[in-house]
């Protein structure tokens, strides 16, 4: 086995357009940094669980992934149900990438791949939905998570975090709900119109002021209880830019979730930014479970 090889997983479909030799400008920048290093390149399909299942992992020292938080999330996801114990990369290529913003990986390509080759291994807390889907910044549900859901993909790859902007903007009701859920051994049920459950947040290098870690070992759970629009955004900039006041927010920490959907919208749910169909919630925190690279 040759301990420098790396398997470069690279989806064309996110982000941004590339150029014919996006490849090798992307290998010889590589190579800067790890002159001793071969690589594959796996170009992502629609199918791309099929795709990693025909991989023998154990030819490769690391992966990196070029994409977004969708493909980065299956890549993490499909490791750790098979158990393999390799160091994750990540070159953000997505309309938000919330996950490498979150453990301030650049965002800018070259720098990307420095960090990809040179940069620390971290061990990360991780989520599990119903022992069986792994997430690793969040799972959302109610209104936010209505309007993650009727962004359109392409307006997302044109216009990134503007997209989600202007599909806040056309919606016409501010719906509330009953949110009832047990957080560890407490019972609560708390009005409001969306509930997040946090590993870790940031958009665009834009990060809440109160810290919201990904290595400890405890989700921030979030419930928006605001009654306009207005209200929404208001509470957004205040979680950037002001530690302390945030009215109309709802927030604790737990370590496992139990939330009973009231209504069959929120069934729906986000989960790292991709919609799931679920008729229960149950989530634990992993601590310290996947293997990130990062510049700290």
């Amino acid at each position: 086995m040759d301990l420098n090889k790396v398997l470069i997983i690279f989806n064309p479909a996110s982000g941004k357009r590339y150029p014919a030799d996006y490849r090798q400008k992307f290998i010889n920048q590589l190579k800067w940094h790890l002159p001793d290093a071969s690589s594959d390149w796996l170009e992502t399909t629609p199918n791309l669980m099929a795709q990693l299942k025909t991989v023998n992992f154990k030819n490769y020292q690391r992966l990196i992934v070029i994409g977004g938080d969708g493909t980065v999330t299956t890549v993490a996801d499909f490791l750790l149900n098979n158990k393999i114990d390799l160091p994750l990369a990540i070159i953000p290529q997505g309309s938000a990438n919330v996950l490498a913003s979150s453990l301030d990986i650049p965002l800018a390509d070259k720098r990307a791949i420095k960090t990809a080759a040179l940069g620390k291994e971290k061990k990360i807390d991780v989520g599990l939905l119903n022992k069986k889907h792994y997430f690793f910044i969040c799972l959302s549900l109610g209104f936010w998570s209505k309007v993650v859901k009727q962004t359109e993909r392409g307006l997302k790859l044109r216009l990134g975090f503007w997209a989600y902007f202007l599909s806040f903007l056309k919606q016409k009701k501010l719906e509330q709900t009953a949110f009832r859920l047990k957080l560890d051994d407490n019972y609560l049920e708390i009005a409001g119109n969306t509930l997040v459950v946090a590993n870790a947040l940031s958009l665009f290098k834009l990060k809440s002021k109160r810290k919201i870690d990904f290595t400890d070992g405890l989700f921030d759970v979030l419930i928006t209880q605001n009654r306009s629009f207005w209200g929404f955004l208001t509470l957004g900039l205040l979680a950037i830019f002001n530690r302390r006041f945030l009215p109309s927010l709802f927030l604790t920490q737990a370590q496992k979730i139990i939330i009973n959907p009231t209504t069959e919208q929120l069934k729906t749910v986000q989960m790292d930014g991709e919609p799931i169909e679920i008729d229960k919630i149950e989530i634990e925190i992993i601590p310290k479970k996947l293997k990130i690279i990062t510049t700290v």
